[in-house]
């Protein structure tokens, strides 16, 4: 008989359906397990880049002394009550409890008091990188705030060269119907890339409206929402960084169909 695979994190079925529901948490839980599997989390002082898991699940649960979570201000401005520190009002006791060893910051990585270097043992990061503009500036803040021998552990996806590279944190507008077969999705995989700007305005102006052409022209090739970084681009910033890559692996592949 084929065993169960385990839940992440040591959860039971209730503690996760509550992570999963309570916190909009997926992959993010299945990355943290990644994470614990490759670097034990008890005892660790953790600085969460791009988001903040919950008090509760890390200082609980998985045994960390500290947790502090940074978000980029104007990320958050974007996302709003989407973002994970507002979700975060869900934990709230277990923040007050756990203050001083449990924090949020709303400022970007790079600009993070020189009081956090040399603080933490653990840099750990989810879907985040791929908005990170200056990238290799942050990777070195990073390194100057781990304690010597301190780790990082990143999945940022999807970035440029995915199939959904273009990363909109918009969807199709309601005033437009969805049964439309022209209409069920923006881009075609890899869209981004195989059109020219000009093509890709033509294309959704045609398939849906002029106003709505402009706004994804806007957050696909000009908006600060994404860094617009290739795959060998990350590996070469981080082969120019403070940090010695011990692992890196390919996430969330894509096999295009292939037309003959």
């Amino acid at each position: 008989m084929q065993q169960p695979t385990p839940l992440p994190l040591g959860l039971n079925p209730e503690q996760l359906a509550h992570y999963q529901q309570t916190f909009n948490l997926s992959y993010h839980l299945n990355y943290l397990e990644v994470c614990r599997q490759r670097i034990p989390l008890l005892g660790l002082d953790v600085l969460e880049v791009g988001g903040a898991m919950p008090a509760s699940l890390v200082i609980d649960q998985l045994g960390c002394n500290s947790w502090t979570g940074v978000e980029a201000p104007s990320y958050d401005e974007e996302l709003g009550e989407a973002n994970q520190f507002h979700r975060n009002a869900g934990d709230r006791d277990q923040q007050q409890r756990h203050q001083g060893r449990y924090r949020h910051l709303h400022l970007n990585i790079e600009e993070i008091p020189d009081d956090h270097y040399g603080q933490y043992d653990l840099i750990f990061s989810i879907a985040c990188f791929e908005h990170i503009a200056r990238l290799p500036l942050a990777l070195e803040v990073m390194h100057r705030c781990l304690r010597p021998g301190g780790k990082l552990f990143t999945m940022h996806s999807p970035i440029w060269s995915a199939f959904d590279g273009h990363h909109l944190p918009v969807g199709i507008p309601e005033r437009f119907d969805r049964n439309d077969p022209a209409r069920k999705q923006i881009f075609a995989p890899w869209g981004h890339l195989l059109q020219t700007r000009q093509q890709t305005y033509q294309d959704i102006s045609n398939r849906f409206d002029r106003e709505f052409a402009e706004e994804i022209i806007y957050y696909t090739y000009n908006s600060n929402h994404i860094n617009r970084y290739f795959s060998e681009d990350y590996l070469s910033v981080f082969k120019a960084s403070s940090f010695d890559v011990i692992e890196h692996q390919i996430t969330f592949l894509c096999n295009p169909n292939v037309i003959i």
